[in-house]
This record gives C-alpha cells, structure tokens and sequence, in this order.
C-alpha cells in the first residue's frame, strides 16, 4: 500500500491554506502524524486527502489518481473521520455502521468483488468492532444522546468499519480521557499494521504523535516545513522555530520518547 502525495495546494473559495506540498510516500502498516501550530494547514490536508475540498496536484493511492475523482470513488478505499460527527442525527450508533456497512462494503476498494453484506453479517461485523473499541454497551444509543468523547469513539468507528485502504482521523483523541487516549491510538496502531493501512491523523498533543507516529510531517503557514522519524523530526531547534516554545526531547525509562515543553520563547 502506498500513497504519494505531491504538488497538493488546497484552500477554500479563493483563499490558499495549504500550497504546493510535497510528502514522502506513505506506506501501508505506518502511522503518518500531522503536526504544527493552529491555522498551519493540517485539517485542510486530511480534507483534501479525502477529497472534501478542490485541489491542485496529485495524490496517488498504489499508482491510482485520486483528485478529480468522485467522492464516491474514495470512498471505496478512504475511510475520514472528522473532528466532530455531525449534530441532530438521531441514528444509533449500530445503526450508522450497519448503514455504511450496506452502502459500501468491505472488498470494493481492493479489487476484491463484492456481493454486499446481508443485515445479519453487518449487524455482526459492526458490533465486533464496538466491542473492541469498548463501547459496544452504546450500541443502541442515538448519536444526539452521547458526550462528546463517546461521539468521537462512535466516528472512529464509522471510519474503521469499512476495512479501508487509507484511514484518515482528524484529532481523534481531542475529546477523551487520558485512558481512552491511549487505549484508542493502541488500537489505531493495532489495526494499521493487521491490515496494512495507510494512516494520517492529525493531532495536538506532541507526546502522543512522538510515540505512536511511525512518520511525522510539521506544517508551518501552509508549507511542509520538515518530515521524517519522531526522533529525527522532533528536535527543540524545529519545536523552537514552528511552536515557539523551548523545549526538550527525551526518552523515558521505558524508552518512549517525550517532547517536554519548558517555556513559550518571546514573540
């Protein structure tokens, strides 16, 4: 699995965010985490990756152009999670993934045909993945009825249960507890190796992206200011110049490496 990302501006209307990025290819079985400082385009990249915004260059899934495709088309093999699912739905939780289940079912993104899933095999095939993602006891609650952390679980798994080739997730661990932070990226780390998927997330928090990122891009003003390894990417000269801030970055007793910001440095 590979995707390759190059020359991609994106912007809405006539305002560029994210102009004339080049990524090193991504590949299947790796966590890519996007990284920056507000405003620096990383939402605009996930949403240009699935497509949800016009945009210029190429981005190529195992040698197959995606822009200019229909919504449709990625779909059948990019799975995007937004950072929040969209209010007033009165759907359960089992209800939106047995949907999506029956409108897209796993195998049309591979090559692999697909016949559909009857009720029962989506039904089955949606409840074995909120057991795992631990939130199986809200199967049968609305969307409009859940916190803001249990809504987040609940878009995670509409994006997983399609067994995409790519897996795009905007700040997924935003609204959770710290037990959930890590139990979620444990799995999201768990699933991208067993099916050897492409995955790009954006997220805030420097210590999470520092352990469980294979691969980090730091956007800065709309640019790719630097990619590569946590521990190559992530030193406190880049944090200094990008976040302004002085910090240090270290590896615990357990080996897991830490970014430890210390004091904002004067404007």
């Amino acid at each position: 699995m590979k995707l390759e990302i190059e020359g991609l501006t994106l912007g809405y209307g006539r305002r560029t965010i994210l102009k004339d990025a080049h990524v090193e290819p991504l590949t299947g079985g790796h966590i890519t985490a996007l990284l920056g400082p507000n405003g620096a385009g990383k939402s605009t990249l996930l949403r240009g990756l699935a497509g949800l915004l016009p945009a210029r260059g190429s981005v190529r899934l195992n040698g197959q152009e995606m822009v200019g495709r229909s919504l449709e088309h990625r779909a059948r093999h990019i799975a995007y999670m937004p950072q929040t699912i969209p209010q007033g739905v009165a759907l359960t939780v089992l209800e939106t993934l047995v949907g999506a289940l029956r409108a897209s079912p796993p195998g049309m993104g591979s090559g692999v045909p697909s016949v559909g899933l009857t009720a029962k095999a989506a039904t089955d095939r949606a409840v074995a993945l909120l057991e795992r993602l631990g939130i199986a006891h809200l199967a049968l609650t609305g969307l409009d009825r859940l916190s803001g952390g249990q809504r987040q679980m609940a878009g995670l798994a509409q994006a997983l249960v399609r067994q995409p080739e790519v897996l795009l997730l905007d700040e997924p661990t935003s609204a959770l507890d710290l037990r959930y932070q890590l139990a979620v990226m444990q799995l999201v780390q768990a699933l991208t190796v067993e099916h050897d998927l492409v995955t790009v997330l954006v997220v805030h928090d420097l210590a999470l992206a520092a352990r469980f990122a294979d691969h980090v891009v730091v956007l800065s003003e709309g640019h790719v200011r630097a990619e590569g390894a946590p521990e190559a990417t992530l030193t406190p000269d880049l944090l200094a110049e990008v976040y302004g801030v002085s910090a240090r970055v270290e590896r615990c007793s357990l080996g897991h490496l830490q970014v430890l910001a210390d004091t904002p440095l004067a404007g």
